[in-house]
């Protein structure tokens, strides 16, 4: 499949001369290599641009045949970003690339066509072909939409000036709500440049910064169909909806209720929303009645339809927080990822608690210090010189690049600057410190926000706000002939070691967890698995049991303390 580019076809000096040549190229590709394919076509329209051939009815078209024969081509690149998009690959990002330069190629081949087109606008073989050309420029806008939306990217006020440009010279001429269909298949679908154009809006009402590759994916295949029923009007049907200043450089925004303008555009979403109502019915009528840990696919469908429902519904409940946030513009400290949390939280100078249960079911506090097999006590940090001035004015900075926008009891908003932040994805677990509070708290990051391709925001919802670095160990069946006791602890039964955190009940601020809880590494987790903890005083024999939240690098879950010995 990732063959890329072999070079035996016959080639052909100019495939985009006619539909002729473009056909018998198009033969001529590797069949099994898509990316490949892509590269060609690139490879053909740089050709055609430095040869500057003139333009004629019969290169659109080729362009046209090529567009809508390697169609199912752009739909399987997609395809196969959104499977490995989440490992975050070089081949994720080399199929990103591919379709992005792609929907950039034909961009360009559009609009230096279009451009020719309008000039020859008495030409009735030209004439018949614009509204057609306005349609797929405006639908290569979209498809660039969409590829940054996978990335959480927003556009730059040049492209909205570009694509509203493009827009309203299509409504000028009339022949913006004018049907235009791409080939001749069976299953092909006619497209107005208006309903282009607002699809083009809508997908970037999809950057919620809440949604995966994969859930966007499907988002868009919704909103796509869901949205040719929307029509944009010079006057507001209603104070609820959106507009768009198509003489501005944004999208859609919400009306304030004073908005005048002979460039506004009114958008009335009502007919997307009460798709959206009736699918979410049909998906949980589908529901099968029996109960499972794991989410079905509908529930899953469910779950993305209520993500994006604030984001098109033509009311907004403008309180949607669950808990009120306080404005701020703190520094902080930020670790990203289970390993680093870890680290750094093991090599701070404070001292953590752990909750230990008694014969009684009395909780008290013992300190964590986890002692190796050998009873090797953990390396003490250097303490810094308090007349060294130099370290004093160091050690009073925070990470220079993180700040902490606003805050509430549940969550965070944090930014970087700097390109420091390009390490937050989705799902990622996050430690802050902020400078103004002494303990650290725990995070999982659920919407992400790219502002710029240096600043990155995230908004982080709060797990935990005591959290306890351990080291555990695989638990291996005793072996009387060959184990022996140190410090109480049969070192036969010792296994590898991994790092995770305990996070001591009450957990999670909004919905509190009274269960002690673990985080680990995800290819550790396994329901039932025994791991063993070793304290200063006591050794615990620990049962994971079932998952709070799993993503690919960590996993929550409850434990159980099975056993537990006096360290002699």
């Amino acid at each position: 499949m990732f063959g890329f580019l072999t070079s035996g076809h016959r080639e052909i000096a100019d495939p985009l001369a006619s539909v002729k040549a473009v056909s018998a190229w198009l033969r001529g590709l590797p069949a099994q290599d898509v990316i490949g394919r892509q590269l060609a076509v690139l490879g053909a329209f740089d050709s055609s641009r430095q040869a500057r051939h003139p333009l004629d009815p019969g290169r659109v078209q080729a362009l046209l045949f090529l567009d809508a024969a390697l169609g199912a081509d752009r739909r399987q690149l997609v395809k196969q970003y959104v499977e490995n998009a989440d490992g975050g690959t070089q081949l994720s990002q080399r199929i990103w690339k591919a379709a992005f330069d792609l929907s950039q190629g034909y961009e360009t081949a559009y609009q230096s066509i279009l451009e020719e087109a309008l000039l020859q606008s008495n030409n009735p073989r030209w004439k018949s072909l614009v509204p057609l050309l306005f349609a797929r420029l405006i639908h290569y806008f979209g498809s660039d939409a969409k590829l940054r939306v996978f990335r959480f990217e927003r556009w730059i006020p040049a492209k909205w000036v570009e694509l509203h440009h493009v827009y309203m010279r299509a409504a000028e001429l009339g022949i913006d709500r004018v049907p235009t269909v791409l080939g001749h298949g069976p299953n092909t679908t006619q497209w107005t440049v208006e309903q282009e154009y607002v699809y083009a809006l809508l997908i970037h009402q999809l950057n919620t910064g809440n949604m995966t590759p994969a859930e966007l994916d499907w988002a868009y295949a919704q909103i796509r169909g869901w949205s040719r029923r929307l029509s944009l009007d010079a006057v507001a049907r209603s104070m609820e909806g959106f507009l768009v200043d198509v003489g501005g450089k944004t999208g859609l925004v919400r009306p304030l209720g004073n908005d005048a303008g002979l460039m506004l555009r009114y958008l009335d979403t009502t007919p997307v929303c009460d798709q959206l109502d009736r699918a979410v019915t049909a998906l949980r009528r589908a529901e099968s009645p029996e109960r499972s840990g794991v989410l079905s696919i509908n529930q899953r469908r469910v779950a993305i339809l209520e993500k994006i429902r604030p984001a098109i519904a033509p009311n907004l409940n403008s309180n949607l927080r669950r808990d009120p946030r306080s404005a701020c513009g703190v520094t902080a400290r930020v670790r990203v990822g289970l390993a680093r949390i870890c680290h750094e939280l093991a090599s701070s100078d404070t001292k953590d608690a752990i909750p230990e249960l008694t014969g009684a079911n009395r909780v008290e506090q013992e300190q964590i210090e986890v002692y190796t097999v050998a009873d090797v006590a953990p390396v003490k940090r250097a303490v810094r010189d308090e007349h060294d001035s130099i370290a004093a004015s160091l050690s009073s900075f925070t990470d220079p690049m993180w700040h902490v926008k606003d805050r509430s009891i549940a969550g965070l908003r944090i930014g970087a600057t700097g390109g420091v932040g390009q390490a937050l994805s989705l799902g990622a677990l996050v430690a802050v410190r902020q400078s103004d509070v002494s303990e650290w708290l725990l995070g999982v990051v659920r919407r992400l926000n790219k502002l710029s391709p240096d600043e990155v925001e995230g908004g982080l919802a709060i797990i935990a706000d005591n959290v306890v670095p351990v080291t555990l160990y695989t638990k291996r069946e005793s072996k009387d002939d060959m184990g022996f006791v140190v410090n109480g602890v049969d070192v036969s039964t010792i296994g590898a070691r991994f790092e995770a955190l305990y996070l001591p009940p009450p957990s999670r601020p909004d919905k509190p967890l009274m269960v002690k809880t673990i985080i680990v590494p995800t290819p550790e987790y396994a329901e039932g698995r025994n791991v063993i903890l070793a304290t200063g005083r006591s050794v615990y024999t620990i049962v994971l049991r079932h998952l709070i939240e799993q993503r690919a690098d960590w996993s929550w879950t409850a434990i159980q303390i099975t056993e537990k010995k006096a360290r002699i």
